[in-house]
């Protein structure tokens, strides 16, 4: 695992579904309203949300690829089973929110992705793979199998957990 400093590294890569439970997260508690049952509501979840509006309000800009917002997309209609108008407002909320945390996205398009981790991966986590060896970014995740192959490309990762410890 490759060691972190005490100061958490800026400009983060964020994966689909911690991206997805951050914005769906945000969504109800601006909104009021109870979250889906695809998301856990317990102390420790909840403290662990807090703690990743912490560090991505303190990183920004965050990163990510178009294919992350996409996956989301379908996360809202397959997890959180919600329809219009709540899509539609879930949305315009999620584009506030991204635009408030500096969001860039980076197209990896498919015709250049390294074949061997698509295949493995698929064009999501392949992108994300991309963008942070790119850059040398930190990437924020809780996938286990794009964790190890990040860690073979001496590329940090961070989960929320870990987060979660650097803000207590």
């Amino acid at each position: 695992m490759v060691p972190f400093p005490l100061q958490l590294p800026p400009g983060p890569v964020i994966d689909t579904n911690t991206l997805f439970e951050f914005l769906l997260w945000r969504f109800c508690k601006n909104k009021d309203i109870a979250l889906p049952t695809c998301l856990m509501d317990t102390p420790p979840e909840e403290d662990a949300r807090r703690a990743l509006q912490w560090y991505l309000d303190s990183a920004k800009p965050v990163h990510t690829s178009p294919h992350v917002i996409a996956e989301i997309h379908g996360l809202i209609k397959s997890r959180a089973k919600w329809k219009e108008p709540r899509t539609a407002e879930f949305w315009q909320h999620a584009q506030a929110e991204l635009n408030r945390l500096r969001l860039q996205e980076h197209l990896v398009e498919l015709v250049n992705m390294n074949r061997d981790d698509l295949a493995m991966f698929g064009p999501t986590d392949d992108s994300i793979l991309e963008i942070a060896t790119r850059a040398d970014r930190v990437v924020i995740t809780d996938d286990g199998a794009l964790r190890g192959r990040l860690t073979q490309e001496e590329i940090s990762v961070l989960s929320r957990w870990e987060i979660l410890a650097h803000w207590q």
